[in-house]
């Protein structure tokens, strides 16, 4: 029994296996970028005016409803015109007044002017009745002008179209009674349709570089032009992006105020880059780095990369790894150097398709990283 003991004692303990663990891994394929940046938008329209009566009264129709087509000059509602066309007959009977008056002077002005030649009466007279004239030919003048301004303030009880265009919005009903210059319908003119959208800071000065986009409608005509027409002098104070806009060039009938668009600007670099996984990446003393998988033997090393720039979910790499070389996307947080690991599954990147999201600016070869990459997006293996 002691003997047993002892053998047993001296007897050494078994190598434990080291884990293979299994990952997932991405194929290298270099690809021509032309990406600076994809933004969310919505069409809108370069002109959208609130129309209103420039007078005072009683709305009894409105001809059209939300979303209706209109013409310039079409009759878009009406206001009650009895008041105004009572204004205007009143300025038409002062008008005859004044008419009848100064035909009046101006027979006793030349009445007068002849007996002033024969010396029957004095220079003071005289003036007097010339004075009377001219007040008289001054007061026709005074009341056919309020006349203009009555016959046109009964006009105004007609609201009609600046423009061609789609009524986007309707501010009164029937029967309310409105102020002068108070909307009452809103009218978006179809000459000119833009894309609104929002830009990242780090985007401006870039995208106002470029000038110009495409346009795809999430349920319309894609690859439209359009031109960058304005930029905030300011960001936003809550969400601090920058609101811009792109002017859109022939846009198709089909586009419609309102629908959902995606702006990108694009601009050519010199090399091809190699997009992949946020998930890929991790940093180790102040670099990023990815682990390469080696078919043949089984295990796994870290590859420095530099960073060109970042999406929502992927990140375009400048790196030396050859076309076809195999980089873990999946549980790069528990990997060591030469660890041993499983290959589950490969995943290859799309053909020529941009990285999608709203995209950092484009770091220059050798520059800095267009933005150091937080340790709470990419892990460290030490922790």
């Amino acid at each position: 029994m002691v003997v047993l003991s002892l053998l047993a004692c001296g007897k050494s303990e078994a190598p434990v296996a080291e884990a293979v663990r299994p990952v997932r891994t991405w194929v290298v394929q270099p690809q021509q970028v032309d990406a600076v940046g994809a933004f969310p938008g919505e069409v809108r329209p370069q002109v959208e005016s609130p129309l209103g009566f420039r007078v005072s009264g009683k709305l009894i129709e409105r001809l059209v409803q939300q979303g209706d087509d209109v013409m310039a000059g079409q009759l878009l509602a009406r206001l009650d015109p009895q008041d105004l066309q009572l204004a205007e007959s009143a300025a038409r009977a002062q008008l005859s007044a004044a008419e009848v008056e100064a035909a009046r002077t101006r027979g006793d002005f030349q009445r007068f002017s002849r007996l002033r030649e024969s010396g029957f009466i004095s220079s003071a007279e005289f003036d007097a009745r010339k004075a009377a004239y001219d007040a008289a030919q001054a007061s026709v003048e005074q009341a056919r002008a309020n006349l203009a301004s009555r016959r046109n303030q009964s006009e105004y009880t007609a609201l009609r179209a600046d423009a061609d265009g789609v009524v986007t919005g309707v501010d009164a009903e029937v029967g309310q009674v409105v102020s002068a210059g108070q909307p009452v319908v809103r009218v978006a003119q179809n000459k000119a349709k833009e894309v609104a959208f929002q830009l990242p800071e780090s985007l401006v000065d870039t995208v106002r570089r470029i000038g110009v986009a495409k346009v795809d409608l999430w349920s319309g005509p894609s690859g439209m032009r359009a031109e960058l027409t304005e930029v905030a002098g300011r960001a936003d104070p809550l969400t601090r992006v920058f609101a811009a806009r792109v002017l859109l060039r022939d846009p198709p009938p089909s586009v419609r105020f309102g629908m959902s668009a995606t702006v990108r600007f694009q601009q050519g670099l010199s090399e091809p880059l190699v997009p992949v996984p946020l998930a890929a990446l991790w940093r180790e003393d102040g670099r990023t780095r990815v682990w390469v998988f080696d078919p043949e033997g089984g295990k796994v090393r870290s590859e420095p990369v530099d960073v060109v720039t970042v999406s929502d979910t992927q990140a375009l790499l400048r790196t030396s790894l050859p076309p076809g070389a195999e980089i873990v996307t999946a549980g790069v947080h528990r990997l060591t150097e030469g660890q041993a690991v499983k290959r589950i599954g490969a995943d290859l990147p799309a053909a020529g398709a941009p990285a999608g999201g709203a995209m950092l600016p484009l770091a220059q070869p050798g520059g800095r990283s267009p933005a150091p990459l937080a340790a709470s997006s990419v892990p460290d293996p030490r922790r």
